[in-house]
Formats: structure tokens, C-alpha cells, sequence
């Protein structure tokens, strides 16, 4: 009987091992849903209260809910959509409050990664910018913009029926930077091979319908326009992009730049091939992961086979312990 229960223990540990394996490769690949920057504007919570004369709490507290319920099927539209594109432009509401924006996700990576970024995408806006009137967040595999908009009231239709307090940046103006602290300056020709990487993007983004990813000598860049940038003006923005690297990040040997429209990010490896690539990342991702449970799964069923002969030792001295230990196990299988 011991036989038998230890063999089933055994052989459910194995089926385990098995069934979970490929999961637990596939979701720790990629930080897709590393927070990269946020902007929520908040500066109008008070706005609804301003659309009216009337001092009724409960009817600002209705604005409120109405608003909060137009943001909700705003964020669970994109979330829907996300298993299907990897940019999507949208206006949910009703005729008193609405929220317009759109999600975008990285061009490389798989609808899957896609849509789990976008779904925690959801979840940090309502943690980071939980009231704001507009937000705009980027993650490394996505990134959201929304706005709430107000047709109800004459001063929101004197505003063209927006809130633009965060969205309103200069064409191509500059909304976000990261600097390495690392610097290149000691490393001959960088400036001259960054220079030619970021031109080669320039054109590259245009042939790739909006998406860049290469390694250009001794530098990886990537460059992405938003969905909705056509192609002549995406090539004009990565260039604004690789004008402003030069300026902001001068000598870093990996900056990312994000402006209205694109962003560029470039990475100098000076002693090795560039990689980090979507591909490149699942694979050495994919391949520690797998070595590790792999590694894992030996340990455990050596553990087991010792444990198997360890109980036929106490059962060949008839000692009181085995029985203890069999009673123990029996109820482990029950459970």
C-alpha cells in the first residue's frame, strides 16, 4: 500500500511539474508593465462643480459618478481591444460626461503581452491618477492618454468641449526624458555612431509603418510613433527625437526620449553586441527560467526517491515511526 500511495504522490508531483511549466516560463519573461513615467493632471477636479450654478452636494456627487462611469467603460473598452490591436482610439460616455483617448502598445511584442499591459494599464491609472481630468502613462510595453471632455455646459463648450490642461503640449515638444549616469565620453566615435543609428531611424520608422527596432554597430535603438501619426510626419517626429537626444542626453550611453507624437531610445553597448530586442529578452529570459525549474524539478524528485527509500528502511525494521509517517502522508493525498 505505502507502495502504491508513494508512487501517486509521485506521479501528481510530476503531473504538476508538467502542466505548469510552460506558464511560468511565459509570464516572467518581460517587465512589460514597468511603470516608465505617468502625468495626471488634477488640477480640475473641481471642474464639474464649475459647469453649474447650483450648490446641490448631491447633485456634484452625480457629476462625479457619472464621470467616474464614463472613465470605467473607457478603460474596459481599451482592455477589450486590446487582445485584438495594438492601437486603439476611443470615445465611451454619454451626452453629459465622456472620456476620449487611445492605447498604443510596443510593435513587437505579441498580442498576449499586449493585452495583459493594457490591463495594468487599467489598474495603475486608477491608482496613480484615480480623479485626474487627463492622464497620460507609459509603460515599457504600452501607454495610455485620455481625457475627460464635458458637453454639458457653456464654458466647456467655449473650450471646444476638452480639457486640455495636461494634453496641450507643443507639437513635438518634449514630455518625458531618461539620461543614463553612465557617460560615453571616453569611448572614441560615440557621438558619430549615435548620430548615424538615430538617421537610420529616421527612415526605418517610415518603412516600418511607424515601428523601429535594430542594432546599428555598437548601439540598439528602438523608435515607435503613436498610432495615429501619419507616416511623413512620424519620420519628422523621430528626428525631433534624435535632435533632442543629442541635446538632453549628450553624452549617456542610454537615453529615451518621448515626445508628442514618438519616442526614440537608444542603448551604446561598448563591449558587446547590442541586443534587447523583445526576442532577444524571451529567449535569455526563457532560457534561465527553464534551468531554474528544470534544476528545481530534479531536486525535488531526488528529494522524493530518497523519502521513498528512507520509509522502506523504518518499514523493513517494523519501527512505530513508519506508521506515523504513512498515516501523515495519507492525509497529505486526501487533501
Amino acid at each position: 500500500m505505502v507502495v502504491h500511495l508513494i508512487s501517486a504522490i509521485f506521479a501528481r508531483t510530476l503531473t504538476l511539474i508538467v502542466i505548469f511549466l510552460p506558464s511560468l516560463i511565459n509570464t516572467s519573461q518581460l517587465d512589460y508593465d514597468a511603470l516608465v513615467f505617468s502625468q495626471c493632471d488634477s488640477s480640475d477636479t473641481n471642474i464639474l462643480q464649475k459647469t453649474t450654478t447650483t450648490k446641490d452636494p448631491n447633485y456634484s456627487n452625480h457629476n462625479f459618478f457619472l464621470r467616474a462611469q464614463a472613465l470605467y467603460s473607457f478603460l474596459r473598452k481599451l482592455e477589450s481591444e486590446s487582445s485584438r490591436a495594438k492601437f486603439f482610439k476611443t470615445l465611451a460616455g454619454n451626452e453629459e460626461h465622456a472620456v476620449s483617448g487611445w492605447f498604443q502598445c510596443r510593435e513587437d511584442y505579441p498580442s498576449e503581452i499586449c493585452h495583459r499591459c493594457v490591463s495594468e494599464l487599467r489598474d495603475i491609472s486608477s491608482r496613480l491618477c484615480g480623479n485626474a481630468t487627463s492622464a497620460r502613462i507609459h509603460l515599457r510595453g504600452c501607454q495610455m492618454v485620455y481625457e475627460i471632455e464635458l458637453v454639458d455646459a457653456p464654458t466647456a463648450q467655449a473650450n471646444n468641449h476638452h480639457n486640455y490642461k495636461l494634453l496641450e503640449t507643443p507639437e513635438r515638444g518634449l514630455i518625458h526624458k531618461i539620461c543614463d549616469g553612465a557617460t560615453a565620453e571616453t569611448f572614441a566615435g560615440f557621438e558619430e555612431m549615435r548620430t548615424e543609428a538615430l538617421t537610420a531611424a529616421e527612415t526605418g520608422v517610415v518603412d516600418g509603418h511607424g515601428f523601429y527596432e535594430e542594432s546599428y554597430k555598437l548601439l540598439h535603438v528602438v523608435a515607435q510613433c503613436d498610432g495615429h501619426v501619419e507616416a511623413c510626419d512620424c519620420g519628422e517626429c523621430v528626428s525631433a527625437a534624435a535632435a533632442a537626444a543629442a541635446e538632453e542626453c549628450p553624452w549617456s550611453i542610454a537615453g529615451q526620449i518621448y515626445l508628442e507624437g514618438c519616442y526614440v531610445g537608444y542603448t551604446y553597448y561598448p563591449h558587446e553586441h547590442p541586443g534587447g530586442s523583445y526576442h532577444e529578452e524571451v529567449g535569455k529570459a526563457s532560457t534561465g527560467k527553464s534551468l531554474a525549474i528544470v534544476v528545481g524539478g530534479v531536486a525535488a524528485l531526488v528529494f522524493v526517491a530518497i523519502f521513498f527509500l528512507f520509509l522502506e528502511s523504518l518499514r523493513r525494521k517494523g519501527d512505530g515511526t513508519f506508521n506515523l509517517i504513512t498515516f501523515l502522508l495519507i492525509q497529505v493525498y486526501l487533501i
